[in-house]
């Protein structure tokens, strides 16, 4: 940092650890040998800086010799902003983010069919495994007649296809994640709470660890 003027000699001799840190964040300063086109100009840090303290964010640095540096990067929850599919299930309402769906299936009780004791479908060739979120999230499935249709929607995770049986299809719908905190116990069924337009919480369902 004297090198590069960014300092002076007297002033780095009053610098504190932290402040010193701080210095990696400098605009133009760089502790690379040599520059080249994406490197040891001294812009990387900086940019990396100024773009989340325009989103209100904060980042931090805090390193000790010998051990290494942990880097900290805080933003606001309401940027956690996501496009999810809205459900009923129980009675109540669910998130399935939008990024994790395939497709959605009107499917007639009498493809289902049975393998190893599992409930699956045939869909465009491959078989596809059925998950009744009822029974996943321990709630009373939506009463109706044994031969009406059931909406499924699709999930992907890797390379296998899931079916989750849904009672009821809402709609698309942009919400913002809010952490579920430490009440909710060790559930991994759920990635987060949103709160709709109405004022009615509802639960954003994990797809990867329902599947």
């Amino acid at each position: 940092a004297i090198e590069k003027g960014v300092v002076t000699p007297e002033q780095a001799e009053a610098l504190t650890e932290q402040q010193c840190v701080e210095l990696l964040f400098h605009p133009g300063f760089s502790t690379a040998k040599n520059v080249s086109e994406i490197s040891g100009r001294g812009v990387g840090l900086d940019v990396v800086k100024s773009k989340v303290e325009s989103l209100s964010g904060e980042v931090s640095v805090k390193t000790k010799q010998g051990e290494g540096s942990t880097w900290v990067i805080r933003l606001p929850m309401t940027l956690a902003i996501i496009q999810a599919l809205m459900v009923v299930v129980g009675g109540e309402k669910y998130a399935i983010p939008l990024d994790s769906i395939q497709t959605i299936e009107d499917v007639n009780p009498k493809d289902v069919e049975f393998v190893s004791n599992k409930e699956v479908i045939t869909l465009r060739g491959s078989v596809c495994p059925l998950i009744r979120l009822s029974e996943a999230l321990d709630c009373t499935e939506a009463g109706g007649e044994k031969d009406e249709n059931k909406v499924v929607v699709i999930v992907r995770k890797k390379e296998q296809q899931f079916g989750l049986v849904i009672d009821q299809l809402i709609g698309q719908l942009e919400i913002v994640i809010k952490p579920l905190g430490k009440y909710t116990g060790k559930t991994k069924l759920f990635s987060g709470a949103t709160i709709l337009g109405d004022g009615e919480v509802a639960l954003i369902l994990d797809t990867n660890s329902l599947v």
